[in-house]
């Protein structure tokens, strides 16, 4: 089986899913995106031509598209991001032998019908698959109208090796104390994160002295310095703005809060999970897949400014309940949701596309499910 990876950015992570992939027996790797840095975890076995699709249209890269096409005698062409994938599709038309152009969607939201850019993108007659980051993003692809038989649910992971391990008096950089009641959330700080609910939360639950609030992001809600300035947790929270490598910081955390109004398949959730914050998350998009209420950590309805302050509340006070989820939160990670599992899922969904028989390692779908513990194990493909 011979792959093509059109990407905009090798993750760290993907840098690990490139690596497990070309280790394995029957599979070559091959890899166009833009050449930043070094890649440590990319085998050097795996040849790497750079390309930048500046855009939709981009004629250049398609015609570098089209020539590494048909010179690599390719099975599958997977594209990241839109921007690619339009450009895969038009480059990849009327070649022959035909080869598997798949996709990949990682929001929740629905297709427009009136974006034009969604005709060349996955409404184009030429895409044969689309690897959907979650079943919630599945569901809204075919409420989109794409479909069923070319969509699959492939489940993505982290590795807890490739975040930094610090030690709890680092909350002292920010000026809370060790024996503190930590919440947090690393992102940049969007409406649609939620963090103007958490602040209201925060406010509801002021009489618990040592909460305090630590915030890692770009501030981009204009409503989070008003709430945060709130006399009753004013000197309790902290804003630290962008830092790098801010997911580590998830360790500082008792709680991690993501009130979001709208997620895939969260990776900051991920790595707070493996590094034993105890999850407090809304029940949108696919954080119910990954968060299993009372299990993993405390599943809330979205909006619901009570129900967070009641969750807060009670992981403060059942610190045992807490440290309990937390465990199976990072067990989660460990056996579900880890580099490995990733690759063997998008192994059996390459192999699956191709009519090959998969081996079935884990939730690879194209089925969709109704319930968050019905979404724990998917049937594979």
């Amino acid at each position: 089986m011979r792959v093509l990876w059109v990407f905009s950015y090798i993750s760290k992570q993907l840098e690990l899913v490139a690596a497990n992939l070309a280790a394995r027996r029957g599979i070559t790797l091959e890899i166009m995106c833009p050449v930043i840095g070094d890649r440590p975890d990319v085998p050097s076995s795996i040849p790497t031509t750079p390309l930048t699709c500046r855009n939709k249209l981009d004629f250049k890269s398609r015609r570098q598209i089209r020539e590494k096409v048909r010179n690599g005698n390719f099975d599958i062409v997977h594209a990241y991001t839109s921007r690619n994938l339009a450009n895969v599709l038009a480059a990849c038309r009327g070649l022959r032998p035909m080869l598997k152009v798949v996709g990949y969607r990682g929001t929740v939201n629905r297709l427009r019908l009136l974006d034009p850019a969604n005709w060349i993108t996955f409404w184009h007659p030429g895409i044969s698959n689309i690897v959907c980051v979650c079943d919630a993003t599945n569901r809204a692809l075919q409420e989109s109208g794409i479909d069923p038989a070319k969509l699959t649910t492939v489940w993505e992971g982290c590795d807890p090796k490739n975040i930094p391990a610090l030690p709890r008096s680092a909350r002292a950089q920010f000026n809370i104390p060790d024996d503190a009641f930590v919440v947090g959330m690393v992102a940049n700080m969007r409406p649609v994160k939620g963090i103007d609910l958490l602040l209201r939360a925060a406010i509801e639950t002021a009489d618990l002295s040592k909460l305090y609030l630590l915030l890692i992001g770009r501030d981009e809600d204009p409503r989070i310095a008003t709430l945060a300035a709130d006399r009753r947790i004013a000197d309790r929270v902290r804003l630290a703005g962008l830092l790098p490598a801010g997911g580590q910081y998830a360790s500082l955390m008792d709680v991690y809060a993501a009130p979001s109004r709208m997620e895939g398949l969260s990776m900051s959730i991920m790595e707070a999970m493996i590094q034993g914050a105890c999850p407090l998350v809304s029940n949108v998009g696919g954080i119910p897949e990954l968060v299993r209420d009372q299990a993993d950590g405390i599943v809330i309805p979205s909006e619901d400014v009570s129900a967070l302050a009641a969750g807060i509340r009670l992981l403060h006070d059942e610190p045992q309940c807490r440290k309990a989820m937390a465990e199976s939160a990072r067990q989660r990670i460990l056996s579900t949701f880890s580099i490995d599992r990733w690759s063997h899922r998008l192994v059996d969904f390459y192999e699956s596309a191709l009519g090959e028989s998969g081996r079935n390692h884990g939730p690879v779908s194209r089925t969709t499910v109704s319930t968050p513990e019905a979404a724990t194990e998917p049937r594979a493909a």
